[in-house]
């Protein structure tokens, strides 16, 4: 315990502590704001540890007497035991734990090595962290991390092997994919058979929270921590004193009123942190509500208050904002008066009694807290109800059990002599009807049974006409070694096809050679292609054949502009797909060329359902193929960066890419492909730096011997774009016009247009006008005849055209042109990242035209947008460039009190994403030390 902090103090602050160490630098002190707004006293005194523990590390620590602790740094590369520490995965007020990999070369492997904590070391400290060892042994479970070693290191320090779990929290994994109510309970139904196997042994964990139940990417449950865990059968020889230690650890917002009262510690312990569990994965709140304004409002909450009932804490419209509840409803996969029906009644019932305040109140067990929840999800009575007025009925029978018992006698008595009359005429009847019933099983069984064998002898057929057909384009399209370019490759394989009979398969050819000229953005050969399969489908009696090539050309009609017919085309052909599990690759293909329909035609959330419905149905189907897995997933992360959703689809892109690696496929076309998306969700969410770095991986892996004449134009023009962003000038104007120039030839319509807004820009920047102007005539013109008159690109153009004017003095049209630009963002609410991003831009053209109120209104507006959509605890450029303008507003009016607290957050912002040589990150600096200066 630190000098100065009593028992009750160090109680209060130790956790709050560890979650400050688990935070990195840049993410501390927006944390510790937050802590101040609500406990000054509590934040002061955990700003005094975190300095502390710092000059620890940097000076070292009980340097004369027992062995210090390294630093972080001088700790990668250490051998402990038979694993050597490479890089650090977290910190608490316990120790901390690093990844290392298995070094005695018997075999290959990583784990989780926990390092007790230097101001521990002692035999106290030393005792409980064997306990912990002890305790882990113990535990043998498919749903807890389990124990891999145990020793001290040679400087020292005891430490614990574990098994390492890569996943994530589980209250995060169920909302980025959305789960809904009955799979979130599945998951915590694997979280109790894990606390029950604990219980089992004899182990309270005392410390369920989120944070330590982690998901795997395959939906493994595992159950970390059982540091805190207290013995309820004390070990031979354990201290009195080690055994007061151990029980002051714990998590307030997870721990149950017994804990923070000095109350016995039981399974019911654990049990009402499960009731918390379950309150906070299935309505993304807290039990204790959401208006605690300090940590002793929190624990006289949890003592004292009943908490609402789960339904209620989803509140009706009006209540709460209404974003804010279709979010939250969203991430579970309903609407919120879906949710509220769903969460009402058993689930109330199961969760209050979780949550009792009196620990003989709660279930008697885990195993009748998971019963009660097997038994909801199979739509079965459950044992926790409400005083209902069935309930009220049986306490009545059992208070007159001798009156009820005679006159329920009296009516069966009655009863049976009506009864005996249809017993014989029944029970024929039933006879009869269950001999039928078995004969007509008997017949679907054995029609099912040769549908299945149709269907696997015409999947092979296929397969083998689609290898042989590989097979030509790899070895046989070009026998004396020509070149060949993937156009014509396909142009080859298409006659090869054209010619061949029609055996049954030749759709499925056609369609796949179609599906390639669309991702060759071939599109008027891909329509071609695809109508002749779609025609030949017609005639098949194999309705998989059918919906195939109606789903592709589907797709090739949305690329085209008809958007209607092909949304027809694919609802026609998914109600035509038999639901048997050998049709869900068809229906899965389907569902994915429905989501390019629906991109097209802008139904967003259609789209988003498709992709994440394609990838259940994947996991659901017995049918396994990594391949089609890693399609899918790519599908929804790139769905997620189309409809502005870019922390989803950061997240999908990192699995997605993870996946390509392990499949061994990190330096192929596809991996490029991933890359250069994912860059572009990295541009969505501020973070330019990054997605700069996925592009230039993206240039290795696409250019022979580092040469970059070959490269796309897409690829070279979006590295431009975030090139323009991170204002190096020179170099995006180079690769812009380089990207122009090849799209123009290569008939690249969206790079040629994407080219022509950064050299726009950089011309203006560069205080070329007259270029500046004739790029963005040119663009204009070009998309008059490509896109309908509302479509966002034209609020782009609007906005650079008002920036243009705004650089020549012209402040009419410059602030008519940008209001025109923030009303075509409005109109396309599909699509809010636009409209943040346009009333920055007027704010700064407001500033230019004097109109300082509009300019900080804008601004205001713009930050408070920016803040709601950017992840917390994370640093997003457009978060800063917003709040750079605000300042900029504030100062010019004179206000630079207000100005002041902005400044910190701008250059917080600006500074990792866009670096601090960027422009904007010194000007924001600039301005800060004026303010500091009071303009001096």
């Amino acid at each position: 315990m630190p000098e100065g902090f009593d028992r009750e103090r160090w109680r209060l602050v130790s956790p709050y502590l560890d979650r400050a160490l688990e935070l990195t630098h840049e993410q501390r002190p927006q944390w510790l704001e937050t802590l101040r707004a609500t406990d000054a006293t509590l934040a002061t005194d955990v700003e005094a540890l975190l300095r502390e523990h710092s000059a620890l590390q940097q000076e070292g620590f009980l340097e004369s007497g027992a062995p210090s602790r390294p630093s972080q740094a001088s700790l990668a590369g250490q051998v402990v035991g038979t694993y050597t520490l490479r890089s650090p995965i977290g910190e608490g007020g316990m120790g901390s734990v690093w990844l290392a990999e298995r070094s005695d070369g018997r075999f290959q492997g990583v784990a989780a090595v926990k390092l007790l904590n230097a101001s521990l070391l002692g035999a106290e400290g030393e005792g409980r962290f064997k306990r912990e060892g002890s305790i882990l042994a113990r535990l043998q479970h498919p749903h807890i991390a389990h124990l891999i070693d145990a020793g001290v290191s040679p400087l020292g320090q005891p430490y614990l092997v574990l098994e390492h779990v890569d996943g994530e929290r589980i209250d995060r994994y169920c909302d980025v994919r959305r789960l809904g109510i009955e799979a979130r309970v599945q998951l915590l139904l694997d979280v109790l058979a894990a606390v029950a196997h604990a219980h089992a042994n004899l182990i309270v964990h005392r410390d369920l929270k989120p944070s330590n139940v982690l998901v795997t990417n395959d939906g493994q449950v595992k159950l970390l921590d059982f540091g805190v865990a207290k013995l309820l059968a004390p070990e031979a020889g354990e201290a009195l004193g080690l055994t007061r230690e151990g029980e002051a650890a714990l998590t307030p917002e997870y721990a149950a009123p017994e804990q923070l009262t000095g109350g016995h510690v039981t399974t019911a312990t654990d049990v009402y942190a499960m009731g918390v569990l379950l309150y906070v994965v299935l309505t993304g709140r807290h039990p204790a509500g959401g208006d605690r304004s300090s940590p002793a409002d929190l624990m006289r909450s949890i003592v004292e208050t009943e908490p609402r009932r789960l339904s209620d804490a989803v509140p009706a419209p009006g209540v709460q904002d209404p974003e804010t509840l279709l979010d939250s409803a969203a991430r579970r996969g309903t609407t919120p008066g879906k949710l509220r029906a769903r969460l009402r009644g058993d689930l109330d019932n199961i969760v209050a009694k979780a949550l009792k305040k009196r620990p003989e109140e709660r279930y008697p067990s885990v195993f009748a807290l998971a019963d009660d929840l097997r038994r909801f999800l199979a739509d079965e009575p459950v044992s926790a109800r409400a005083d209902s007025l069935a309930y009220r009925t049986a306490k009545f029978v059992r208070r007159n059990r001798t009156a009820v018992q005679l006159a329920a006698l009296a009516l069966v008595l009655l009863a049976a002599g009506v009864a005996g009359t249809f017993t014989q005429a029944r029970r024929a009847r039933a006879q009869a009807a269950l001999a039928e019933a078995q004969r007509m099983r008997a017949d679907q069984e054995a029609r099912a049974a040769s549908e299945q064998r149709d269907f696997a002898f015409r999947q092979l057929s296929r397969a083998e006409a689609i290898n042989d057909l590989n097979s030509f384009l790899l070895r046989d399209a070009a026998p004396l070694g020509k070149p060949f370019t993937v156009g014509e490759l396909l142009a080859r394989a298409q006659q090869i096809v054209e010619r061949q009979p029609d055996d049954g398969n030749r759709v499925g050819m056609l369609v796949q050679i179609g599906r390639q000229y669309l991702l060759q953005d071939e599109d008027t050969k891909a329509k071609a292609l695809l109508t002749q399969a779609e025609e030949l489908a017609r005639g098949s009696s194999d309705p998989a054949t059918r919906a195939e090539a109606a789903c592709a050309l589907a797709w090739a009609l949305a690329v085209g502009g008809e958007g209607p017919r092909a949304e027809q085309l694919v609802q026609q052909a998914e109600a035509q797909l038999p639901k048997q599990p050998q049709y869900a690759v068809h229906r899965i293909s389907c569902l994915l060329s429905g989501n390019h329909v629906a991109l097209e035609l802008g139904d967003t959330r259609a789209a988003i359902e498709r992709a994440q419905a394609a990838q259940t149905l994947l996991k659901e189907s017995p049918f396994a193929s990594p391949p089609l897995e890693l399609r899918v997933l790519i599908r929804l992360a790139d769905t997620y960066r189309l409809t502005g959703r870019y922390r989803e689809a950061d997240a999908a892109f990192k699995e997605a890419f993870q996946r390509l690696v392990s499949l061994g496929r990190d330096r192929t076309e596809t991996a490029g492909e991933l890359l250069v998306l994912w860059a572009l969700a990295k541009r969505g969410l501020g973070r330019p730096l990054e997605a700069e770095r996925l592009f230039r991986q993206v240039v290795q892996i696409s250019s022979a011997d580092g040469a970059e004449a070959h490269l796309s134009p897409t690829l070279i023009s979006n590295l431009a774009r975030v090139l323009r962003d991170l204002e190096r000038l020179p170099e995006a104007a180079q690769y812009a016009q380089r990207a122009y120039e090849n799209a123009r030839r290569a008939g690249q319509e969206i790079a040629a247009n994407q080219s022509l807004f950064v050299l726009a820009s950089v011309y203006r920047e560069q205080g070329a006008l007259q270029r500046a102007g004739g790029a963005l005539a040119e663009l204009e013109s070009r998309l008059e005849r490509l896109l309908p008159p509302g479509d966002l690109q034209f609020a782009s153009l609007a906005l650079e055209q008002a920036h243009l004017a705004a650089a020549r003095g012209d402040f009419s049209s410059a602030l008519s042109g940008a209001d025109h630009a923030v009303a075509l963002a409005e109109a396309n609410s599909n699509q809010p990242q636009y409209l943040r991003r346009m009333l920055r831009s007027r704010s700064e053209i407001n500033l230019l035209a004097h109109r300082v109120d509009r300019a900080e209104a804008d601004a205001a507006k713009a930050v408070g947008l920016e803040l709601e959509a950017a992840d917390p605890g994370t640093f997003s450029s457009y978060v800063g460039l917003a709040y750079l303008a605000l300042v900029r507003a504030l100062q010019a009016k004179g206000q630079r009190d207000e100005a002041r607290s902005a400044f910190t957050s701008a250059v917080r912002h600006l500074g990792p994403t866009m670096g601090e040589q960027h422009p904007a990150t010194q000007a924001a600096q600039r301005l800060a030390a004026s303010a500091q200066t009071g303009g001096r």
